[in-house]
C-alpha cells in the first residue's frame, strides 16, 4: 500500500465521527425559527454551517466551521464564503493532525492479540459479518479475526459512505486535513484540540470487544436502513441543516445500538471549551470540527453562548 493511501486510511479512522452519527443524552432541537441572539439557542436558527464568534474579551472576530470528514476540499468552491473567513482568520483549529510516525504504534489498537472476533461471535453472526464483509472488500472475514470488531464496523461503515455518488464528485485533500495544511502553507497558528492517541482511544478502548461486537453486528443486521439514513444526514449537511442532523443522528444511533455515547461528542465539546477561549482571544481563529459538535445542548455553538460569546450565521 502506497505512504499516501495509508495516511488516508488512517484519517478515515480517525475522523469516523461523522458516520457514526451520536446522540448522547442531549435535548432534541425543535426546528422552530427565531432570530439570532446571544440567549437563544443557535441550532434552530438558521440553516448555516459557518457560524462567527465575537463579543466578550475577543479583539476580533473568529469563525466555528462544522465539517463532514469524507467531503473533499473542492466542495469549498461553492461556498466562497467559508474560504473566505478561512483566509481572513490568523489561526486554525482542527480536531488532530496525522502524525505518520505514530501510525504504526497507534494500528496495534485497531486489533486484539487475545481474542477472536470468531470467539466474541456466535456462529450465525460471524457468518452475517463475514459474507457482508465477503461482498464489501473480497476477502473472508477470517483473515481478519483478531480485528477488533470497531475496525471491521468502521471499515463497513466508510466503505458505504465512499460508495455514495455525491461525495464522489468532489476531489483533493479531506476538509479538516485541507484547513490544517493551507494553515500551515500560509504561516497560520494551527492548534490541535485532541491527539491521535486520544481518538484512537476514544474509537477502540471506550468499549468492551464485547460491546463493539453487538455494534457491529447490529449495524450489519440493520444496513439497509443505516445506509438510508446516512444518505439522508449527508443531503442535510449539503443542506447546512444543523438541527435536522442533530436529530437524525439520534434515530442513527439508536437504531445501530450505539447506546450513550456522550463521550464522542458531549465530553469532548467541554473539554474543547476549556482551550477555545485562549486560542481565540489570542487571535482570529477559524475552528473547523466535525458538524455534529455545533448543535444540541451540550454542541458548541451553545458552550460558546453560555460562556458569554455571541454566535451569528454567516451563511
Amino acid at each position: 500500500m502506497k505512504h499516501e493511501n495509508k495516511l488516508s486510511l488512517l484519517y478515515l479512522f480517525l475522523f469516523v465521527l461523522l458516520l457514526i452519527p451520536v446522540a448522547g443524552e442531549a435535548q432534541k432541537v425543535k426546528t422552530k425559527p427565531a432570530q439570532a441572539t446571544a440567549k437563544s439557542h443557535p441550532t434552530v436558527l438558521a440553516k448555516s454551517l459557518l457560524w462567527e464568534i465575537s463579543g466578550k474579551d475577543l479583539k476580533a472576530p473568529s469563525y466555528l466551521y462544522g465539517t463532514f470528514h469524507l467531503l473533499n476540499q473542492s466542495y469549498l468552491n461553492s461556498e466562497p464564503e467559508v474560504l473566505e473567513h478561512f483566509t481572513k482568520a490568523r489561526a486554525v483549529v482542527v480536531e488532530t493532525e496525522i502524525d505518520s510516525a505514530k501510525m504504526m504504534q497507534l494500528g496495534a489498537k485497531m486489533v486484539m492479540p487475545d481474542n477472536k472476533l470468531s470467539a466474541l461471535l456466535s456462529k450465525e453472526d460471524f457468518a452475517l459479518v463475514s459474507n457482508e464483509v465477503k461482498q464489501s472488500f473480497g476477502f473472508d472475514l477470517a483473515m481478519a479475526d483478531q480485528m477488533k470488531p470497531m475496525t471491521i464496523l468502521l471499515m463497513l461503515s466508510m466503505s458505504q459512505y465512499q460508495n455514495m455518488e455525491v461525495l464522489k464528485q468532489y476531489k483533493g485533500q479531506p476538509l479538516d486535513v485541507y484547513f490544517a495544511n493551507s494553515g500551515h502553507k500560509d504561516g497560520k497558528k494551527i492548534h490541535r484540540l485532541e491527539t491521535m492517541e486520544q481518538q484512537f482511544d476514544l474509537l477502540y478502548d471506550h468499549h468492551t470487544v464485547e460491546k463493539q461486537a453487538e455494534h457491529l453486528v447490529a449495524y450489519v443486521k440493520h444496513k439497509e436502513p443505516a445506509e438510508q439514513i446516512s444518505e439522508r444526514l449527508t443531503q442535510l449537511y449539503f443542506d447546512k441543516d444543523l438541527a435536522g442532523m442533530w436529530t437524525i443522528s439520534e434515530e442513527y444511533n439508536e437504531l445501530t445500538g450505539g447506546g450513550d455515547m456522550a463521550y464522542m461528542v458531549d465530553d469532548r465539546n467541554k473539554a474543547w471549551m476549556t482551550k477555545l477561549p485562549a486560542i481565540m482571544k489570542a487571535q482570529s481563529t477559524f475552528i473547523a470540527v466535525g458538524a455534529l459538535h455545533l448543535p444540541g445542548e451540550n454542541g458548541l455553538l451553545q458552550l460558546l453562548q453560555k460562556a458569554g460569546y455571541t454566535v451569528k450565521p454567516l451563511q
